[in-house]
């Protein structure tokens, strides 16, 4: 939710967030030094609450025991989140290129972002008078937006967070909802989803359908941030620009990676929304998706994996389609390319994106890479899957402002007496 607090209440927000910032920061520099000279993790809430009264006094004051204890929470959790990135990085989970670093410190240039969080029972959303009020502090922030989930029958707030936004200078509420999805096990069918970079995900399901979600849009959107950032970058790297004239000049490169990503977050969350409907209306009950992992690895920048933010398509998609009541399980994708779907074969690469295998059998090689994958889920589930022998593909195009399907163009017919002519 976007906030709309008034000159006052913006200056209350601006220091209850600074004072929880100065607790996070005080308290991770504290943790920090703990790893770093080899005396272990500290994953613990109970760390920080037991000097509430002593090093964090005025934090404590300003935040309520409430409020201050569930700070201690998130904390917290930072540390036991990059416990379980530790471990993911030992078992080879994470990619070449992913390295666990400990929580740092929430600040930008010198200057603290402020962040506040509150506990579930000290607030309270009136969705009616579109007012969110914070109960210790006893202030009634006014919203924009229209929460999705708080509307939902049985549906239980969590923690409230409220960021700031240097960029935009704008306020945000983010609120947890939890709430119970009901799914019926195995009454549909099964899907495949593979990534990529031409094509952005690929869905096969087991009857005779296939969706195809191009990545041109993405890709235009990041060759073209990608040329202002670097004019940006050789006006800072200028050794005539004097340090006070780079605020400006830095203040526009926040602005073009933050637009940028907002706008790769919106082709990501039309995507999912789209492709869960499509298998939803198809009967979908379960669906494997693929992850990139080889995809150009040797290779820097554009061709990086890193670059797409599959990681990130991942979870939305996970996201969404468990929203819908479809299940989703991860599947390892490598080899899923370079044999065919059908016979098990190898295949060869042919022009226009399709690949032939040995017996005469030619498919879009995305569409075999997504049937693959949906073998390979059912194998690990222990259970069978259907390829089918023909498969009619739906062609869309991700854009932020919602999915455009691709239109298939229609052929002139053959008339001999032309070709005589």
């Amino acid at each position: 939710m976007r906030l709309a607090p008034s000159p006052e209440q913006e200056e209350f927000l601006q220091s209850v967030g600074d004072a929880a910032a100065r607790l996070i920061n005080m308290e991770n520099y504290r943790r920090r030094q703990r790893f770093f000279e080899g005396n272990g993790i500290d994953k613990s809430w109970k760390a920080a609450w037991k000097r509430r009264k002593t090093e964090y006094v005025e934090v404590y004051k300003l935040l309520g025991s409430v409020n201050f204890h569930e700070t201690c929470r998130a904390i917290g959790e930072m540390w036991k989140s990059f416990v379980e990135l530790l471990k993911a990085m030992k078992e080879g989970k994470l990619e070449p290129w992913q390295q666990a670093h400990p929580p740092g410190y929430r600040k930008r240039e010198g200057q603290r972002l402020p962040i506040i969080f509150v506990r579930y029972d000290n607030y309270k959303v009136d969705l009616q008078k579109k007012v969110l009020r914070l109960g210790y502090w006893n202030v009634e922030l006014r919203f924009s937006g229209k929460p999705k989930w708080l509307v939902k029958p049985g549906a239980k707030q969590g923690r409230l967070t409220i960021t700031y936004d240097p960029v935009k200078k704008r306020w945000y509420a983010h609120v947890i909802v939890r709430v119970k999805l009901e799914r019926e096990r195995d009454s549909g069918l099964k899907a495949g989803v593979d990534l990529g970079r031409e094509i952005l995900a690929a869905a096969a399901v087991e009857d005779d359908h296939a969706l195809l979600y191009r990545g041109s849009v993405m890709r235009a959107d990041y060759y073209y941030f990608e040329r202002k950032i670097s004019a940006v970058d050789r006006m800072l790297s200028d050794p005539k620009l004097k340090e006070m004239d780079r605020s400006v000049p830095r203040e526009e490169r926040r602005r073009l990676y933050g637009k940028m990503g907002r706008r790769r977050e919106q082709v990501f969350a039309n995507l999912a929304a789209h492709l869960a409907k499509m298998l939803k209306a198809l009967n979908v009950s379960v669906v494997f998706i693929g992850h990139p992992r080889g995809i150009a690895r040797d290779k820097a920048g554009k061709g990086n994996t890193n670059t797409w933010s599959y990681k990130e398509l991942i979870t939305r998609m996970a996201a969404t389609l468990e929203n819908y009541g479809i299940a989703v399980f991860a599947v390892p994708e490598n080899g899923t390319s370079k044999v065919c779907a059908r016979h098990g074969c190898e295949v060869v690469r042919k022009p226009r994106g399709l690949v032939k295998c040995e017996k005469g059998h030619t498919m879009h090689s995305d569409v075999n890479a997504a049937l693959n994958i949906l073998v390979r889920g059912a194998r690990l589930l222990r259970c069978e899957a259907e390829v089918p022998e023909r498969v009619k593909a739906y062609s869309f195009t991700p854009t932020p402002s919602g999915v455009i399907e691709r239109k298939r163009k229609k052929r002139k017919p053959h008339n001999p007496a032309l070709k005589a002519g």
